[in-house]
C-alpha cells in the first residue's frame, strides 16, 4: 500500500514564487527545524554560466561572453562577489589568457582576444568567483570551445591528433548504493578510457556458473543501467567490451542484505519511494527530499505504508536528494532523482523587417514567469550566421544551472540529455544521477546542526598584501609596526595608506583599477625617521581547475569552418584577420623567436639588453630615442603619423582628456571609458565619499592622453617592438593614417620580481597585479543610409549581433535591433539569462529569409 503527498498541501514547499527559505519548512518543532536556513546563512554557495556568442571561433575572432551569476539555492542573479575569473586553456590545460570581470550594475560581461595564440584546436573557458573556491573546482563553470586557424599552415601549432583508448574500465553503482538479494535491483554503470574521458561498451552480466543474466550497453557519455535480481550466495560479473574488440571482466558489488537501501519508480507524473532491506526495516527511520538545499519533505517513515508517492507537479524543478536517515541521523542510502519542473520562464520572439542584405531586423522578446506574470531581468542575445558557425555542444544555462553545477565531475554534451522526452534519454539521465552524487553539502552532518564555514572570503574588491622586513642585521623584526605601507598609482593620480603589524604583514584595499596598472609601494615611519625596510607583495593566487572537459567530435563543423574561412577571403584585406605569416621578415637573436603575430610581425625590435644600455628611465624615454619616432608636445608621431600602442598583446587605443598635474585632476572621459564615475575612482567601494576626496573634474576635447604604461621603467620590460602599417591588418588599423604599432611585452612571473628588485631604491617595490578588464562594445556596421547600404566594403560577419545585457521592462518586453549581412539571411539567435525570481531565460530561433 502506497501513501500519496500533495505536499503543498503540508505548507512544507510553496510552488508559486518566488519563495524563500523561511517558506519551505514552516514546523515548529526541532525535529522538523529547518537547519538547511542556517547553513545558508552561514555558507551561501554561488553557481556561474558563461554566454558565448558562439563556440567555434576561428583565429582573429574576438570570444564575446557574460558570465550569469546566480545564488546555488534559490537560482536568483547575484553580484556578492565583485569579480567573476574567466580563463581560456589550451587542449594540454595550459593558461593561455585569464581576464578579470568586474560587476558593473550587477552584469559581468567581457571579451577575449584570440589573435595571440600560439596554438589551435581545442580550448576550454573556466568561469569562477574566488569564493568559489570553498567549493572546489568541480563547481567551476567549465565549457569546451574550438579555435580553427584561418589557414592551413605547416608551421601552424594545431592539435590534429586523434583520441586513441588502449585500456579502459567499468565502475558498477547500485541503486541506494547496494545489492539486495531477492530485489529486482537497478545497478548504473560507467565505462571511462584511460585518458579519463568515456568509452562506449556493451557486454553481458554472468553469474558464478557463467550463467548470462543480462546483457548492458551503454546508453549515452559512458553510462548505462542493467536491471536483474540478486540471489543468495551469488556473485556476479560482467563482461564488457569495448568499441574496437578489447573485452575485460569486472566484478560487481556483492550483496549486503544487512544494509536497507532506497529504490525509486519513477512515471512522468509521479516517482514512488520504498526502502528495502534483507531484513526487517529498522525503528526511527527518517526520510528527507530537498531540492539545492531547499526541503520539500522530511518526516518520520510511516511503517503503515510500504511506499511514498510524490507527485512531481509538486515539486520544484531541478536534482532532488531523497535520503533515508536513521534515528541518530546518519544517512543509510541515498538516491537522486531530476524532476523536469516549472524552472523555464516563457519566452516569446517576433520578427520584424526585411531579412534581405543589409537591412534593419527588429527582434521583439517577451519572457514570462510561469505564473503568468511578465518575467523582470535581463538577458544576453547572440545572432550568428547558420552556415558558418554550428550549432553550441557546448551546454546551455538551463543544464549548467540544473544539471552540471549541482554534480561532481565532468558531464558530456549534458543538453542531449534535455532534447527530448524519449525513454532512452530519460534513462541515461537516470544513470548519471546514479553515478555522480550530490555533494554541495554534507546533509546527514548539517541535520545534526554540524554546519561547515567557508574557507575563503567573499571577494568585495581589489587588494595587494605582503610583508616588510628591515635591513641590517639586529632587530630585524622589532617595531615593525611603526611603518605604514604607502601606495601611489602613477597614471592615475592615486595615493592610499595602509597600517603595518608587528609581523611586518600589511594589506592594502578599498580601491579599483583596470588590469596593466601599474602600483608603487614603499613602506615609510608613521613618525620620525626609521631605517629603510625591503618590501615583499605576495602574489597573485588562482585555484587549480581540475578536469577539463572534451570538444565532442569535430567531423560536423568541418562544412562550417570551410565556409566561415570563405568568408573571410570575400572579405579581403578589410578583415583583420586575412594576413599571411609567411611573408613577415624578423631579424633577432633566436631566443627571441615568438609565435605570437606582434613578435613575428615586427619590423624592428629592441631586446631587454639592447634596452637596457640605452641609458632611458621609462618607457616613454626609450619611445623618444626610437628611430624615425617624433615627439610633439603629447603626440607621438613615427614617420610624422600617429602610432597605435600595444602592451602584452592588446591594443590600447588614445583615450581623450585633459590632465592637470597641480590638482591631480583626470577625465571623466576615462572615467567612463573604464566604466567608473568620478565618485567610484576617488572612492571605489564607498558608496558615500568623504567631503575632503570631491575634486573637480575638467577634460579637453582636442587634449591626446598617452596610454599611462608609457611611464613604467624600462626594468620591466621584456621587447619593445616596432609594427609598420604593412603589417597591422591583423590587429584592425582604424585609420588609414596610421602607419605604425609599437608594442611592449613586459616581464612576467620571475623575470618581474627579479627585475623589481634591481631598482635603485630597494625600499621601493613596483607590482601590476591582474585588474580588471576595461568594457569593449560589440561593433556591428549600420546601415542607416542609402550611402552605407551602398557600401563597398564587403560584411560577411560570422557573428552578426552580440549584446550582454538586453533588459526586460515593466511588461517583460524587450527589443533588439541588428542590419543583416551581406550573406544570405539564416541565423541562430540565442538567448539566455535569469530572472529577478530565480526562473531561466533560454530560447533558440532560427530565422530565416
Amino acid at each position: 500500500m502506497a501513501l500519496v503527498f500533495p505536499l503543498n498541501v503540508f505548507g512544507q514547499f510553496r510552488t508559486t514564487p518566488p519563495y524563500t527559505h523561511s517558506e519551505n519548512f514552516s514546523y515548529s518543532s526541532s525535529l522538523y527545524a529547518n537547519p538547511f536556513i542556517e547553513q545558508i546563512e552561514h555558507y551561501p554557495q554561488e553557481k556561474l554560466h558563461v554566454s558565448t556568442d558562439k563556440d567555434s571561433y576561428i583565429a582573429g575572432d574576438t570570444i564575446w561572453l557574460r558570465a550569469h551569476c546566480a545564488d546555488a539555492a534559490t537560482h536568483r542573479p547575484v553580484a556578492a562577489s565583485r569579480y567573476v575569473y574567466v580563463e581560456l586553456r589550451d587542449d594540454r590545460g595550459s593558461l593561455v589568457r585569464r581576464i578579470k570581470l568586474l560587476s558593473r550594475d550587477s552584469v559581468y560581461s567581457g571579451y577575449l582576444p584570440t589573435q595571440s595564440l600560439e596554438r589551435f584546436g581545442d580550448y576550454s573557458l573556466t568561469a569562477y568567483t574566488l569564493y568559489m573556491r570553498n567549493q572546489g573546482p568541480d563547481y567551476f563553470f567549465k565549457k569546451p570551445l574550438t579555435i580553427w586557424p584561418y589557414q592551413e599552415d605547416r608551421k601552424t601549432k594545431r592539435n590534429t591528433s586523434v583520441r586513441k583508448v588502449s585500456d579502459f574500465d567499468v565502475s558498477f553503482f547500485p541503486e541506494g548504493g547496494y545489492l539486495i538479494d531477492g530485489y529486482d535491483c537497478c545497478v548504473a554503470f560507467k565505462a571511462l578510457g584511460d585518458d579519463g574521458g568515456s568509452v562506449e561498451v556493451a557486454g553481458v552480466v554472468k553469474n558464478g556458473r557463467d550463467e548470462v543474466i543480462d546483457t548492458l550497453r551503454t546508453l549515452h557519455g559512458g553510462m548505462g543501467c542493467l536491471r536483474f535480481t540478486a540471489h543468495t550466495g551469488e556473485r556476479y560479473y560482467a563482461e564488457c567490451t569495448m568499441a574496437g574488440g578489447k573485452t575485460e571482466r569486472f566484478d560487481l558489488p556483492a550483496s549486503r542484505n544487512t544494509a536497507c537501501v532506497l529504490k525509486i519508480l519513477q512515471t512522468e507524473e509521479n516517482f514512488t519511494v520504498l526502502p528495502i532491506s534483507g531484513r526487517p526495516l529498522p525503528k526511527g527511520l527518517k526520510l528527507l527530499v530537498h531540492c539545492r538545499g531547499n526541503i520539500c519533505y522530511h518526516k518520520p517513515w510511516n511503517y503503515d505504508y510500504a511506499s511514498l508517492i510524490f507527485r512531481r507537479s509538486d515539486l520544484p524543478g531541478g536534482i532532488l536528494q531523497i535520503l533515508l536517515l536513521d534515528k541518530a541521523g546518519n544517512a543509510l542510502s541515498e538516491r537522486l532523482v531530476f524532476n523536469r519542473g516549472e524552472e523555464l520562464a516563457t519566452t516569446d520572439m517576433q520578427v520584424r523587417g526585411s531579412l534581405k542584405q543589409r537591412t534593419k531586423v527588429t527582434l521583439a522578446v517577451t519572457a514570462t514567469d510561469p505564473d503568468g506574470g511578465p518575467a523582470a531581468g535581463d538577458f544576453s542575445i547572440a545572432v550568428t550566421d547558420r552556415a558558418a558557425v554550428p550549432s553550441a555542444m557546448s551546454g546551455s544555462i538551463y543544464s549548467t544551472l540544473l544539471l552540471t553545477s549541482e554534480l561532481r565531475g565532468t558531464i558530456e554534451t549534458p543538453d542531449w540529455y534535455f532534447e527530448g522526452r524519449d525513454a532512452a534519454r530519460v534513462a541515461a539521465l537516470d544513470a548519471l544521477l546514479l553515478t555522480q552524487g550530490w555533494r554541495r553539502y554534507d546533509v546527514p552532518e548539517l541535520m545534526k546542526k554540524e554546519y561547515v564555514e567557508p574557507q575563503y572570503p567573499l571577494e568585495v574588491g581589489q587588494e595587494i598584501t605582503g610583508r616588510i622586513s628591515k635591513s641590517g642585521l639586529w632587530n630585524r623584526k622589532k617595531k615593525l609596526s611603526r611603518y605604514e605601507m604607502r601606495m601611489i598609482v602613477p597614471s592615475l593620480h592615486y595615493v592610499t595608506k595602509c597600517a603595518v603589524d608587528d609581523t611586518g604583514a600589511f594589506a592594502l584595499n578599498g580601491f579599483d583599477f583596470p588590469d596593466s596598472t601599474l602600483y608603487v609601494l614603499r613602506p615609510a615611519a608613521v613618525r620620525g625617521s626609521m631605517p629603510e625596510a625591503t618590501v615583499k607583495v605576495a602574489r597573485d593566487s588562482f585555484p587549480e581547475v581540475g578536469a577539463l572537459p572534451r570538444v565532442p567530435a569535430q567531423e560536423q563543423k568541418k562544412p562550417y569552418i570551410a565556409q566561415a574561412r570563405y568568408y573571410i577571403e570575400q572579405r579581403g584585406q578589410t578583415d583583420m584577420r586575412n594576413i599571411l605569416i609567411d611573408t613577415v621578415y624578423v631579424t633577432h637573436h633566436k631566443r627571441l623567436e615568438s609565435t605570437r603575430p606582434e613578435h613575428r610581425l615586427a619590423a624592428r625590435t629592441w631586446t631587454a639588453e639592447q634596452i637596457k644600455e640605452s641609458g632611458a628611465g621609462t618607457i616613454l624615454d626609450f619611445i623618444a630615442r626610437m628611430p624615425g619616432i617624433l615627439m610633439r608636445g603629447t603626440n607621438i608621431l613615427y614617420r610624422r603619423e600617429k602610432v597605435q600602442f600595444m602592451l602584452d598583446g592588446l591594443i590600447e587605443e588614445p583615450l581623450e582628456y585633459s590632465l592637470y598635474h597641480g590638482t591631480g585632476e583626470r577625465s571623466l572621459k576615462r572615467l567612463k571609458t573604464q566604466g567608473m564615475s568620478a565618485q567610484e575612482f576617488y572612492n571605489p567601494l564607498d558608496e558615500s565619499p568623504k567631503e575632503e576626496s570631491k575634486r573637480n573634474v575638467d577634460y579637453r576635447e582636442d587634449y591626446d592622453e598617452l596610454p599611462s604604461f608609457l611611464w613604467y621603467p624600462l626594468n620591466i620590460v621584456e621587447r619593445i617592438d616596432l609594427i609598420e602599417s604593412s603589417n597591422m591588418v591583423l590587429w584592425g588599423a582604424t585609420s588609414w593614417r596610421q602607419v605604425g604599432i609599437i608594442s611592449i611585452t613586459t616581464k612576467k612571473g620571475k623575470d618581474l620580481d627579479d627585475a623589481t628588485r634591481t631598482l635603485p631604491a630597494r625600499d621601493v617595490e613596483f607590482v601590476s597585479p591582474l585588474g580588471y578588464q576595461t568594457p569593449a562594445e560589440f561593433y556591428a556596421p549600420a546601415y542607416a543610409t542609402e550611402k552605407a547600404r551602398r557600401s563597398m566594403v564587403p560584411d560577411y560577419r560570422t557573428t552578426l549581433y552580440w549584446n550582454p545585457t538586453v533588459k526586460l521592462d515593466d511588461t517583460g518586453q524587450a527589443t533588439v535591433e541588428f542590419y543583416t549581412s551581406d550573406a544570405p539571411a539564416d541565423y541562430d539567435i540565442t538567448i539566455e539569462g535569469i530572472t529577478q525570481t530565480g526562473k531561466i531565460v533560454r530560447t533558440v530561433k532560427i530565422i530565416t529569409e
